[in-house]
This record gives C-alpha cells, structure tokens and sequence, in this order.
C-alpha cells in the first residue's frame, strides 16, 4: 500500500518523520512523552479515558506514540471495539505490530481524517490531533469525527489550549510551536467551537489543566428531538 494520499503539509511541515521507523521507535518511549508534555502525559490519558466505558464502540483519529493507544485498548476492553484510523500506512503498520497480537478488540483504517467512518461510535476521540493540521483541516475533521459518532455519544478532542498569561513557559512554548507546530497556534487564539458549524446541535463541555496549557474539550451529541416523539408515539391497539 503506498502513501499516495499523504497531504502536502505532513512533508513540508514535518518531514519524515512519520516515515522513519527509528526516530517513531525514539518517540514512541513513554519517559519522552512525558517530557515534552511537561509531566502532563498519563493526567491527560486519564482524563481521556474517563469519558470511555468499558465495551465501548470507540473510534480514534489519528496514531499516537507512548502510552495512550495501550491504555484506551485496555480501558475499552476485549468486547468492545477500537478502530483506529490514520492517514500514514507507515503509522499503520507500526501500531499493527506493535499491539495487532495483544488487543484483538482493535482495527485499523488507512484514510484521512477529515473522512468521516461510518459506524455510529459512542466515542470518537483526537489526541492531541488537532494541532497538527493546517486552520481549514481542523474543521473538517471535526465535521467528520461529530459525523462518525451515534446521537447521544460524544467527541472527545485532548489538545493545546492558551495558557494563563503569568504561566512561566507560556513564551517557550510559542516560540517552539512557531519553529516546529506552526498549526498549534490557532488553538491559542481560537476556541474549539469555532471550528464547529451548528453548534447548538451538541452540548458542550471543557477542562483545562497545567494552567491552560492544555485543554479536554467533551462535544456531546443531541438526540434528534423530532425523531424520538415519532419512536415514542405507539397507536393503543385494544
């Protein structure tokens, strides 16, 4: 399978990096993960998986390095289902070997994200997704994650957010995001539903931790109100 339909911007913002078996095996290494969120790693898994119930039907957009696949696999089960979906079939391949033989309850979807999956999850999650995709991206995968979950099921998006302005790396991590994840900025200056059209169409739920640095944004969605009065209306047949 060739990596014919990798988007532009993953080759000129990140290089290869997603293509290089050695620096993802170096990524991969939780003590890292930990290091780059600033010891926020297993908060903001945890967070996560708290809006998951065991046996869930949950879908993730987008591969993750450490920790946070294996702990959702876990947390979901072997009866439920955990389908993952990423652009790269290099990713693919990397997170089928490394958990194809120990969580039977995962699959693996090579396609954009900006592509909903049908399927009616109760949850869809992006970790720590969002910032790595160009302004118009972060809409459409949104539109695709809210159109690939049931109603009554929930988004759940763990991401950058702006911290408090006396937040002592707050100018570090700028300057940082400017020279390596210029796409994190717009999660400082724009809030998560801005990217969302009909929004009264969902219930809305945020945290922040690490003095806003980073942010849990829950997207819950409604029951078609119209469709429940017609489900619920039965003729009295004596």
């Amino acid at each position: 399978m060739a990596n014919k339909r990798l988007p532009k911007y993953i080759k000129e913002i990140y290089g290869d990096f997603y293509n290089n078996e050695t620096l993802c095996k170096w990524a991969d290494k939780p003590w890292l993960r930990t290091f780059f969120s600033f010891g926020n790693n297993l908060k903001l898994i945890n967070s996560a998986l708290k809006e998951i119930t065991q046996a869930d039907k949950v879908l993730q957009l987008g591969c993750t390095f450490g920790l946070q696949m294996e702990q959702t696999a876990l947390r979901i089960g072997r009866y439920g289902q955990y389908d993952v979906v990423d652009v790269s079939n290099i990713q693919i391949a990397r997170c089928k070997a490394k958990y194809g033989n120990l969580y039977t309850q995962m699959g693996y979807i090579h396609q954009n994200a900006n592509e909903p999956v049908l399927g009616n999850y109760d949850v869809v999650l992006l970790y720590m997704l969002l910032h790595e995709v160009p302004h118009v991206q972060k809409a459409k995968i949104l539109k695709a994650a809210l159109d690939s979950v049931r109603e009554g099921g929930k988004v759940v998006v763990i991401d950058y957010h702006e911290p408090v302005k006396w937040h002592p790396l707050r100018y570090f991590v700028r300057m940082f995001n400017r020279l390596y994840q210029p796409f994190a900025e717009a999660l400082w200056d724009k809030e998560i539903p801005i990217f969302v059209k009909d929004k009264s169409k969902y219930i809305w739920r945020r945290t922040l931790f690490f003095g806003g640095m980073y942010q849990k944004v829950v997207i819950s969605k409604k029951y078609d109100d119209q469709k429940l009065k017609k489900e619920s209306f039965v003729p009295y047949q004596p």
